[in-house]
């Protein structure tokens, strides 16, 4: 027996649910003769008749439901196909990896996955939130599709795009005597009691020089590892700092006064990815989504 076409078979169930060849040829969109042609090359083909022909009227026998209970599994799956198949193409189905130094996710980037997730009841989403090497190192191994890091000295296997450049800004408790002024300089600091980032942040480095160069002194009397400890000090009255403009904006709705910096300290955002490997349709669409609500951010204060 040779081989059977899914065209015949597509012309074969139609017959069968739609009890005649006029209605088949509607369902499937095309010519009565062409149904009819279909079901001859499919009997010929199995060798035994499906249907008796009885005053222009196809009645199935009892090898056609036979054959028809095994014809309905297969397009049972088909239709799942096609049903996943356009799920993925809406992006309403698939899983993303999501790995994020904490200036971003702890706050922010949960609103923006929870935004995107909403409709797409099928997307599967993990999400670790670690140091800017530690993201690097899950998107090089494959462990994560998506990297957000604050790095420019990436891991072999990285490919990176700049995502945001933005000013970081100064943070203060609500009361503190400098929130009478609109900005702030390096010597409005000196002799205040700064909380500091112990170097865990890339960007510590480029402040303590930046103070240390305009002879400034600050009383860095706490050290803390994350943006949001420093801001979590600040909003106890701790002391005041400087962060990244998304973790102030996070913390001003708690409180705490931001003030712009000047001149400018800029604090980078990169997207990384994992070097030549494509990237999915899910990834693309949330990257897309991250860059239009992040961009806000690029004249913060």
């Amino acid at each position: 027996m040779k081989n059977l076409n899914l065209r015949q078979l597509e012309a074969f169930r139609a017959v069968m649910v739609g009890k005649t060849i006029t209605r088949a040829a509607e369902l499937m969109f095309i010519s009565q003769p062409a149904v009819t042609r279909l079901i001859n090359d499919l009997e010929s083909r199995i060798d035994f008749a499906l249907f008796e022909r009885r005053k222009k009227r196809l009645y199935p026998t009892p090898e056609a439901h036979a054959l028809f209970e095994e014809v309905e599994r297969t397009f049972s799956g088909l239709d799942k196909i096609n049903i996943a198949a356009r799920e993925i193409r809406d992006f309403r189905s698939g899983s993303l990896a999501i790995a994020a130094l904490p200036a971003l996710g702890l706050g922010y980037l949960p609103r923006v996955i929870s935004e995107f997730t909403r409709g797409r009841p099928d997307v599967s989403v993990s999400f670790n939130i670690r140091s800017s090497q530690k993201v690097s190192e899950l998107v090089a191994t494959q462990r994560a599709d998506v990297g957000f890091t604050e790095s420019t000295d990436f891991d072999i296997g990285v490919e990176a795009e700049l995502l945001l450049t933005a000013r970081m800004v100064c943070i203060l408790p609500a009361k503190h005597r400098l929130t009478a002024k609109k900005q702030l300089c390096a010597g409005d600091m000196d002799g205040e009691v700064f909380i500091g980032e112990g170097g865990w942040q890339l960007t510590s480095g480029d402040i303590d020089r930046y103070f240390s160069n305009q002879g400034v002194k600050r009383k860095i009397q706490i050290d803390t590892q994350l943006h949001a400890s420093v801001a979590d000090f600040v909003l106890a009255g701790a002391g005041i700092s400087i962060v990244d403009p998304i973790t102030a904006d996070r913390f001003s709705q708690l409180g705490i006064e931001v003030r712009p910096f000047t001149p400018p300290l800029e604090y980078k955002f990169y997207v990384i990815y994992a070097e030549g490997r494509p990237r999915s349709r899910l990834v693309v669409q949330f990257v897309e989504l991250l860059r239009e609500r992040i961009a806000s951010y690029q004249n913060y204060k």
